[in-house]
């Protein structure tokens, strides 16, 4: 009986991933007198925009970040000064509520949704006046945001860089470290404490040329990150009102590239130049695991990358009958199964023991409300931890190797189940 158990379960796994599909989200802007937006996917072959949401969402939207939850089937993103939620099948907001730091008065920017704890990461920017040097200065932290309430809860005890630039943010959802650029470094953050794991200067092939790693993205499906080089190429006229010579930008040329976060090392995936102008920063960029390519827009076209030999292998004009913007768009496949970080968190409760002498099978997964547990062994202790490894709720057992638990009353999130034998202890992860 059990092994049928748990070939269902397994078949259900295979089922609840082959509902991910490839789908393309973002945001397709209208200026109108009173500007609107409206959630909407398009179609990277044709570039053909079709919205979802039957009515605006918003008259504005802050251009620095937006989150995919392909668990929960949600869109975010920050009007005026509250951060929506959007229903990816309806297109209607579901939820808005007010940003508020309780530290201090904040923006947060540069947010991402990271698959392995269900939460939106980003950047609580402020500012304040020094008396002594008589100028602002910037401090950052990392922090994360209840999309319910609107609340910043700051991870970093102290302020980790005083500014960042508009080259995008990622995730790698296994260390748990989110990473920004300050413009002449790349800075990888501590998910688990704010702290800075790591800080390199972003080293490009010729420093000599004014050279830019920007719009770079984290892919699950060969754990790098990638981004586009942008080369620009000056020339030198004559300028009589100057009575000088002066440069003028001629031409940039993009090729895609990926750098190593642990030493800022910048590589050339394309062989040559693949593009010339610029690229739209707002719009993001996201990366295709089934056909591993790297996507990007340059304002009017959807341009699709091999990640494999870095030339251009689909271009399409982006096309909304309303003359739409297409910006901040985000993919549903990329990182879906990277449910469970590779680098626990070292000071929460959940530790890492593993046995092959006790199995343990959980199962649906994801969860409504109820959950069976079965285990090879008698169960003695069962103890459930939240995505940061709070003990959200524990029970002993005399002789036992099934049970069901229930937790209706628990948020949906991701969850760690630990389950303890006579002398072994398993733990999983389950998704509510």
């Amino acid at each position: 009986m059990k092994k049928i158990i748990l070939i269902a379960f397994l078949i259900l796994s295979k089922q609840l991933s082959a509902q991910i599909n490839n789908t393309f989200y973002g945001l397709a802007r209208k200026n109108t007198p009173n500007n609107e937006l409206f959630l909407a996917t398009i179609n990277p072959s044709t570039g053909a925009v079709t919205n979802i949401s039957q009515n605006s969402l918003s008259p504005i939207v802050n251009l620095t970040g937006a989150a995919l939850d392909p668990y929960r089937n949600y869109y975010h993103f920050i009007g005026y000064n509250e951060i929506k939620t959007i229903d990816l099948t309806t297109g209607n907001e579901t939820n808005s509520a007010i940003i508020n730091n309780p530290i201090k008065a904040s923006y947060f920017d540069n947010f991402r949704f990271n698959n392995s704890d269900s939460s939106l990461y980003g950047l609580a920017r402020s500012n304040y006046f020094d008396t002594v040097t008589n100028t602002n200065i910037g401090e950052v932290y990392l922090a994360t945001i209840n999309t319910t309430t609107g609340v910043i809860s700051q991870i970093s005890n102290t302020s980790v860089a005083q500014g960042y630039a508009l080259a995008g943010s990622a995730i790698n959802p296994y260390l748990m470290v989110y990473y920004f650029s300050t413009g002449s470094n790349l800075m990888g953050l501590d998910l688990y404490n704010g702290n800075i794991y790591s800080n390199v200067p972003i080293l490009l092939a010729n420093q000599n040329m004014q050279q830019h790693f920007d719009n770079f993205t984290y892919s699950c499906v060969d754990t790098s990150l990638y981004g586009l080089i942008r080369t620009n190429y000056f020339s030198k006229i004559y300028d009589s009102t100057l009575m000088d010579s002066i440069e003028v930008l001629d031409s940039t040329g993009i090729q895609l590239g990926k750098i190593n976060p642990s030493t800022g090392v910048v590589t050339f995936v394309s062989p040559h130049s693949i593009a010339q102008g610029g690229y739209s920063l707002n719009a993001g960029s996201t990366i295709d695991p089934t056909t591993k390519i790297f996507y990007y827009n340059n304002g009017y076209q959807l341009i699709g990358v091999s990640l494999t030999t870095g030339l251009i292998v689909s271009q399409a004009a982006i096309n909304n009958v309303n003359g739409q913007f297409f910006e901040l768009m985000r993919i549903q496949s990329n990182c879906f199964e990277a449910t469970l970080p590779t680098r626990l968190n070292p000071n929460t409760s959940v530790s890492q023991i593993k046995s092959n002498s006790n199995t343990i099978s959980i199962f649906p997964n994801p969860i409504n409300n109820e959950l069976n547990v079965l285990c090879d062994n008698e169960i003695r202790e069962i103890e459930i931890m939240d995505a940061m490894g709070k003990l959200i709720w524990n029970q002993n057992f005399q002789s036992s190797t099934s049970v069901k638990i229930n937790l209706e009353n628990q948020p949906k999130g991701i969850y760690f189940l630990k389950c303890t034998s006579n002398n072994s202890a398993s733990i999983t992860k389950f998704i509510k």
